[in-house]
């Protein structure tokens, strides 16, 4: 049975936003069907003066708020980007909450997105072998074959698109990574992966993150996650619709990205919840070949880019661009 009057759920929300006041809106107006107790906003800075009209815009969201409900603001003066400014909102909230949901400015979560988190939230409340609850399932067609309501997976990287958390975990998160160049390589590392094209696309992730070529904040919390061996929690059915793809996405640019799905369906309660916490070791490996392995475009891309000076580079990179956009390649 799928809930058609859900009119409040127990956990805290954290709500990200930057600049996108329509996407905010339509992210908000999810958040208050489901009135949340309390709701943390968190807005970056702008990074020009023009921006700050499309910024202070995305803030008065906030004053939309008209349920029984706390309100806690946390608005940059300055620009941190994607990398500090969300890695500050996540140490804001779970400094004041043991655990919530997060969501973003382009993450539009189906309705029972709300009420499956609260009881994964609770169910697993204690287990610290679980890490997390992500609830973007790209292989809804694969997980129709699974009867239980959602599945458990170690072998998940990004895409934090709609997810909850409790503060037992966000404590092992290190947003420099200090510990990666004492555990690459070894044992702690090599032992979690599936085949050598896994060990190899990770440890690119993992590299350029570290060396700042990847501005993001999420590939950090998958090495704690590996480090500690921690499961992440997926519903066997997509509950939220990532509504960022285009041009004033971060890292989310391409419209035609084999990730960019509409194909939000509502989960049914009660939840048939698995027997025991275990891996399907087939479906890690097609989720990575379809979502995770570079594509031969984006190999090929990479090797002319690599060898050309920065200026050319540069100069090429519009190509690349209009080329992906044609032929929806990544």
């Amino acid at each position: 049975m799928i809930p058609t009057n859900i009119t409040s759920i127990r956990s805290p929300i954290l709500f990200i936003v930057f600049n996108r006041y329509s996407a905010a809106l339509q992210v908000f107006k999810a958040i208050k069907k489901a009135r949340p107790p309390r709701l943390y906003f968190a807005a970056d800075g702008a990074r020009t003066k023009e921006e700050w009209k499309k910024c202070n815009a995305v803030r008065s969201i906030i004053e939309l708020v008209d349920w029984p409900c706390e309100v806690f603001t946390l608005f940059s003066n300055v620009n941190l980007g994607v990398k500090l400014g969300e890695t500050a909102a996540m140490d804001w909230f779970f400094e004041n909450e043991e655990e919530g949901i997060i969501l973003e400015d382009d993450t539009f979560p189906d309705s029972t997105f709300f009420p499956f988190c609260d009881e994964m939230l609770e169910k697993y409340r204690d287990d610290t072998r679980i890490w997390n609850i992500t609830c973007t399932n790209h292989m809804t067609k694969y997980d129709r074959n699974n009867a239980k309501s959602y599945h458990f997976t170690k072998h998940r990287y990004g895409a934090y698109w709609g997810w909850a958390c409790w503060r037992r975990v966000w404590v092992k998160y290190d947003v420099d990574m200090k510990v990666y160049p004492k555990v690459r390589g070894k044992e702690i590392l090599e032992s979690h992966f599936l085949n050598s094209e896994e060990r190899d696309e990770v440890y690119n992730l993992l590299d350029h993150t570290l060396n700042g070529n990847i501005n993001s904040w999420d590939y950090q919390m998958d090495l704690a996650r590996i480090i500690n061996q921690g499961y992440v929690i997926i519903p066997n059915m997509n509950l939220i619709s990532n509504i960022g793809f285009g041009q004033e996405g971060t890292h989310t640019v391409n419209e035609n990205d084999r990730r960019s799905k509409n194909d939000l369906v509502s989960m049914e309660f009660p939840l048939d919840h698995p027997e025991e916490i275990t891996e399907d070791f087939k479906r890690d490996e097609l989720y990575f070949r379809k979502y995770i392995r570079t594509t031969h475009f984006r190999r090929f891309k990479n090797l002319v880019k690599n060898a050309l000076p920065s200026v050319l580079d540069e100069a090429v990179t519009p190509f690349f661009r209009s080329v992906q956009k044609r032929m929806g390649l990544n």
